[in-house]
Parts: structure tokens; sequence; C-alpha cells
């Protein structure tokens, strides 16, 4: 089984280490023959951020390059992103309306702590969590 996503995209700018790649994502059907008379299939243009030592002197604005990332990147930022607040939303929700006999309203109102702290966490720690998303260029 292949653990790696890989797009092709073309290097957008070079700053130092840092490489901008523009990529265009496609829907599964975006290959499809028939995909102008189909209202399913859909493209967007993504930046991708790379880091790559000595970027500036082995790559250049223009090229063509496949960005790759694993799998497991996937399944944390849904992690991170869904099943955690989710999970914050279910318990508290249990919470307050099992124990704490608040009525819905209150509960929903106050469901925006638990949920402040959360998003606050992430954006604190969001340096560290960038470098577990590292992609690199193959």
């Amino acid at each position: 089984m292949k653990d790696t996503i890989e797009h092709q995209g073309v290097i957008e700018s070079i700053d130092g280490s840092h490489i901008r790649v523009n990529i265009v994502q496609q829907a599964a059907c975006g290959a499809c023959k028939v995909k102008s008379m189909c209202s399913q299939s859909e493209q967007k243009e993504k930046i991708v951020d790379v880091y790559e030592a000595d970027a500036s002197s082995r790559r250049s604005v223009g090229d063509s390059v496949t960005v790759c990332g694993t799998l497991t990147m996937g399944k944390q930022a849904v992690l991170l992103a869904f099943t955690i607040p989710l999970a914050i939303t279910v318990v508290w929700m249990f919470v307050a309306l099992a124990w704490l006999k608040m009525d819905e309203l209150q509960a929903v109102v106050l469901l925006c702590g638990p949920l402040l702290v959360y998003f606050f966490w992430m954006y604190v720690m969001r340096d560290k969590i960038a470098k577990r998303f590292a992609f690199w260029i193959k």
C-alpha cells in the first residue's frame, strides 16, 4: 500500500529554504474525458509550503515539481481539526446537560469556552504542529 500522497505543481516563489508550490487539486473525476459535461468535476488551486536546504541553488521559479506528503499527515489533520473538537463538544454537552443540569441554550453558549481554549492552544502550538506536517519535493 502506498503511504505517500503526491501532487504535481509549479514553483511559485523561493525565499531561502522556503519554497511555495502551486498545486491544482482535482476531484477524483478530474481527469475524466467528459468532465466538461459534468457538474461533479472541480479543481482547486492550493499553495503548499516546502522547506528545503539550498533551495535557491537547486530549484528555480516555474519549475514543475512533485510535492509529497504522508498519509499519516492527513489522518493527524483530521484528528486535530475535526475529531478532537467533536469529542470536546460531545463531552461538554453530556457534562453540562446531565451533571450540571443546564438548559440546552446555556450549555451551547458555554460550549464556546472549551472550544476557544482548544483552538487557542492550537494557535500557540502552531510551530510545533507545523513541523509534523512537512512536505517535500520528489
